[in-house]
């Protein structure tokens, strides 16, 4: 930025110096009034110049600060999403949590039989597995209390296993 500032003035002062120079080639004798008058142009032009190049660098400033209050912004922002994202996880979590027990409460992981019940009547219930010719399943999962698919007892409570 320094090397710019140094560089673009001389670079305007050359330009100029250039300028008037061509023209004295062109018109061969100058007074000393002339050169006078072109040296005043060449000042003033370099004076405008650097006015414009001061105008230039105050706004430079300006938009400058005005990206580290976005930056800063930003950085805000990113750190509010941050947080939303782990709000949104533990979210998700309790809700993955309550729709696990909505399941067990739905399908229960055991069943306790009762007066009349068969495998094949356990197995259809919609609880269970909502069709009778998965009674298997509960036999398999049971061999430890059933010695007999045929003979069932109230009140014993076997495991339902779900697919």
């Amino acid at each position: 930025m320094r090397a710019i500032r140094v560089i673009l003035p001389a670079a305007v002062v050359g330009v100029v110096m250039l300028g008037a120079a061509s023209q004295a080639i062109a018109q061969e004798k100058m007074t000393l009034e002339e050169w006078q008058a072109a040296l005043d142009d060449c000042n003033r032009r370099e004076a405008a110049a650097q006015t414009r190049i001061n105008e230039l660098d105050q706004q430079i400033a300006e938009l400058r600060s005005q990206i580290d209050d976005l930056d800063s912004q930003i950085s805000g922002v990113r750190r509010d999403i941050s947080g939303l994202n782990q709000q949104v996880s533990s979210t998700q979590s309790e809700l993955n949590q309550v729709k696990s027990d909505v399941e067990s409460l739905r399908y229960p992981d055991t069943y306790t039989v009762i007066k009349g019940d068969c495998l094949w009547k356990i197995a259809e219930k919609d609880y269970i597995y909502n069709d009778p010719s998965r009674w298997p399943h509960i036999y398999e999962a049971n061999k430890d209390k059933i010695k007999d698919p045929n003979l069932i007892y109230p009140r014993q409570v076997f495991k339902i296993i779900r697919p």
